[in-house]
């Protein structure tokens, strides 16, 4: 049923403005903590053996935790987008220095790990940074070393549909999932299909195609196709173009492809900075697209609950891109994601020849901005032999002292 109510856009955005609950309380001080792209910084001392709140606040961009080790657990706040705050409760601890650190993948690599001093004791031990140039150096060459390493689950592999009466069917689960974004680094996710991004999905210009949506997570989801031009009550917008898919619940999108051939988007639109940042997220290819070559490769860029991620993996986990001397490859970039993200590719030039799934004249560049939501579809010949980098150019979701993190593949030419 299509809605048009007033007071359900308002009561929208109404709840995006909401302000975030606070807990906590102590008698030992209150110490301010403030989270940024890349820094922790408290400020005060707590006084030993008496409880004290960390009063938390994200003063950067994207999302932030703070987690301190304290009395042998873990005590961490929960999600905090930018502006959001939080008070943790901090039991009693006798004096010395512990350490705080952002539990979002990829941001404690990045330099969010400090130290908390307790009753006025040194934290030189427990400080971040400070390893020596052979310890840099080793863990490099470690990290490019495990290249591309294993881990369990691997998304967007192309979906088959059944044909049922003429129409490509498209059968998808949304689930909660523990995800390996990279070795040994497993983290709770949201997923289609129980993988990171959900599987792709490829039709033609003519087809006619059902995606059919059976919820398993704990509320209610949705599914946008972001950027094709659908029926309205296909839209996907919970309680503007239809009611919400609530647990438990299926719903079946249906709608003739009219689109011309290019790269385009499905993620979830409800509670949607919480859900397609944890996963839900895919991609849709209209074939046959952008002028056909050697090899395809489609990228979708991520930075919320995952961390830095290509693919729904962070470095060493990535995959690399590997082609032929000679072969032309084609890149579909994707971003899911709330920031920027420069992707720089070391070796070649490639031809922008699509964005947002329309052909564009082609422009020529090595370093392509994506802006969240939008989509591009990138041409190289790989007539450069060896392995060359190819990553975000915002360094902090790529690099640190600790090696290569995040969003960094390679392409592999042969």
């Amino acid at each position: 049923m299509q809605r048009f109510a007033i007071f359900a856009v308002l009561a929208l955005v109404a709840a995006s403005c909401s302000p975030a609950a606070t807990t906590g309380g102590g008698a030992g001080g209150a110490i301010n903590v403030a989270l940024d792209e890349y820094s922790i910084k408290a400020v005060g001392d707590p006084e030993a053996g008496k409880p004290f709140t960390l009063t938390v606040k994200n003063a950067g961009h994207t999302i932030h935790t703070l987690a301190i080790e304290a009395a042998g657990e873990t005590i961490t706040t929960a999600v905090l987008q930018s502006g959001a705050s939080e008070k943790l409760s901090v039991p009693p601890l006798p004096a010395g220095a512990y350490r705080l650190w952002c539990t979002v993948a990829g941001h404690r690599e990045s330099g969010m790990e400090s130290a908390l001093s307790v009753g006025g004791a040194s934290t030189a031990s427990l400080q971040s940074g400070g390893l020596s140039p052979e310890e840099i150096d080793r863990m490099h060459a470690e990290g490019l070393k495990a290249f591309p390493a294993k881990t369990k689950g691997l998304g967007g592999v192309p979906l088959e549909p059944v044909i049922q009466n003429g129409v490509k069917v498209f059968t998808l689960t949304a689930d909660a999932i523990r995800w390996e974004v990279s070795p040994g680094e497993i983290v709770d996710a949201f997923a289609f299909n129980g993988v990171v991004p959900g599987p792709e999905i490829h039709v033609k210009r003519g087809d006619r195609m059902r995606v059919v949506l059976t919820n398993n997570l704990p509320e209610s989801t949705s599914i946008h196709f972001h950027g094709m031009r659908i029926p309205n009550a296909m839209d996907g917008v919970p309680f503007l173009t239809q009611d919400p898919v609530r647990k438990g619940e299926t719903f079946t999108y249906e709608f003739p492809v009219v689109d011309v051939p290019g790269t385009h988007m499905y993620h979830s639109h409800h509670n949607a900075l919480k859900q397609v940042g944890m996963g839900l997220f895919g991609t849709v290819v209209v074939e046959p697209g952008v002028p056909q070559t050697d090899v395809a490769y489609t990228m979708v860029l991520g930075d919320g609950e995952l961390g830095y991620t290509i693919n729904g993996k962070g470095f060493p986990a990535t995959q690399p891109i590997v082609a032929k001397l000679g072969q032309t490859v084609l890149v579909r970039f994707l971003n899911a994601g709330q920031a920027l993200h420069p992707m720089h590719l070391h070796g070649f030039h490639f031809r922008v020849v699509a964005r947002d799934g329309v052909p564009t004249t082609p422009y020529t560049l090595n370093t392509l901005t994506v802006a969240p939501g939008e989509v591009y579809d990138g041409i190289f010949t790989a007539d450069n032999p060896g392995a060359w980098a190819f990553h975000c150019h915002v360094l902090s979701h790529a690099e640190s002292e600790h090696g290569m993190h995040g969003m960094v593949t390679a392409v592999i030419v042969q």
